[in-house]
């Protein structure tokens, strides 16, 4: 026995939650960069690369945020992943307060980094549409 509580972590939709949303992401980014190597992106491939963000951003950070959350009492507990002094390189690493520190660090960053995707969204797909008005032209 690891001498962890089991209930900590169960019954929790946050894992399946940010595993999926991340996953759909990734799929369809590695689609649409295989497909751009040879020039061969179709516009709904590009439509979804450039506008599933804008749900699964969310819902993957929300997994992912509520993901950490839910086991820190269990890292703060068992100490887990911590180096406490002394120790024979003379250093500590608290990681429940790492991890705080990573869920903190989302509150300026998220919102830039979502914008930045809208910024991409409207080059992307303006781009797209007007490289398929030309190709039927």
């Amino acid at each position: 026995s690891s001498g962890i509580n089991a209930e900590y972590g169960h019954g929790y939709s946050n894992v399946p939650m940010m595993i999926i949303a991340w996953c759909i992401a990734e799929i369809v980014r590695y689609w649409y960069y295989a497909l751009s190597l040879v020039d061969k992106v179709p516009y709904l491939l590009t439509w979804c690369r450039y506008s599933f963000f804008t749900f699964l951003y969310p819902i993957g950070v929300s997994g992912e945020l509520l993901t950490i959350y839910s086991i820190l009492p269990i890292i703060t507990a068992t100490g887990l992943f911590s180096l406490s002094l002394p120790n024979k390189w003379n250093v500590s690493f608290n990681y429940p307060i790492f991890l705080m520190l990573y869920m903190a660090g989302y509150v300026p960053y998220l919102p830039k980094l979502y914008m930045h995707m809208l910024k991409q969204r409207s080059k992307m797909l303006g781009k797209a549409a007007a490289d398929g008005e030309k190709k039927a032209n």
